[in-house]
């Protein structure tokens, strides 16, 4: 078996929690206490946005652009609750033995009876709200800078508006990762607010002469790009494929992610799905053994396809 040589872009359980710990203390820890802001910018239009940044694939925070949503301005988790009561979301799905299956009412309960527990915050991610509870969509209008996404003419419309809103209580993590599939990352902020880390899409993080991770070399390269940032209700951010992020939450939150593939990455993206499908299809036996935690997201994932592109899964042989 290969062994990814950059720990960062690992996916077994030890460098997860290796990378996850630099963040806690050590030199990454310290580095973050005078890590740059990203950039933040306010009022540009498509045409400026485009040029500025989706084109040179720099990354930036859009400061106020998504302020005068219906949901900015009115949703709560209360809100929710009242107009999805039936509708059934998976809290802490990342983990096989915490996850559970409950109606959106019903999370908003457990939100505020574990209130204050900051050892194990809830969090709901990824919520394909479009397919479960599409009376609410109309609160998040489409977004003019990212009509450049051409998932819908490869996907068809339904398919490509698969966008997950990340419902989460304060102290809840989502560890550093890249996105699947070399999408670009819209993400608009809609309750509360989050602590975004970020770093260049070649980012390396190699073990040392000592076997352990060598955070100076890391630090140290100009490939790395580090900054931190927060994301504020009404803002919205732009991150090109690729790049590295670790989000934490300050305060309970809602935002909603918008993933946007640009057609210059369309054959790498295609080549990552079907991957990711084969694998699943093939091995399912060995990708449940070897990374159990992984398999109910991408299950999820699969499904939330399947039923936009509008494929019956029971007509497939077990």
């Amino acid at each position: 078996m290969v062994i990814e040589d950059n720990i960062l872009r690992r996916h077994d359980r030890e460098s997860q929690d290796a990378v996850e710990a630099g963040f806690q203390a050590g030199p990454l820890a310290d580095a973050l206490a005078s890590a740059p802001v990203l950039e933040t910018r306010s009022g540009l239009s498509k045409e400026e946005f485009d040029r500025e940044y989706r084109e040179r694939l720099r990354p930036v925070v859009l400061k106020g652009f998504v302020k005068d949503w219906p949901s900015v301005q009115t949703w709560s988790f209360e809100h929710l609750a009242q107009r999805c009561p039936d509708v059934q979301v998976t809290v802490n799905s990342y983990s096989s033995k915490e996850a559970r299956t409950v109606t959106f009412p019903e999370f908003v309960t457990l939100l505020k009876e574990n209130e204050g527990n900051t050892e194990s915050p809830l969090y709901l991610q990824e919520w394909y709200y479009q397919t479960t509870a599409p009376q609410i969509a109309a609160d998040m209008p489409e977004l003019e800078v990212a009509r450049y996404d051409f998932r819908q003419d490869l996907y068809g419309e339904k398919a490509s508006t698969n966008h997950q809103l990340w419902l989460g209580q304060e102290g809840g993590v989502t560890r550093l990762h890249q996105d699947s599939y070399s999408v670009d990352v819209m993400h608009a902020q809609i309750v509360g607010s989050k602590r975004w880390y970020v770093m260049g899409p070649k980012a390396e993080l190699r073990l040392g002469a000592d076997g352990e991770p060598d955070w100076d070399g890391l630090l140290g390269s100009p490939e790395t790009q580090l900054h931190q940032f927060d994301l504020m209700p009404g803002d919205l951010l732009y991150l090109p494929a690729n790049w590295f992020h670790r989000i934490r939450l300050l305060e309970n939150s809602i935002g909603l992610g918008r993933k946007c593939l640009d057609q210059a990455h369309l054959r790498v993206h295609m080549k990552q799905r079907m991957n990711e499908l084969l694998a699943l299809l093939l091995n399912f036996d060995e990708v449940k053994e070897t990374h159990p935690e992984l398999v109910p997201v991408l299950m999820s994932r699969s499904r939330a396809f399947a039923d936009r592109l509008g494929v019956d899964l029971s007509r497939l042989r077990p």
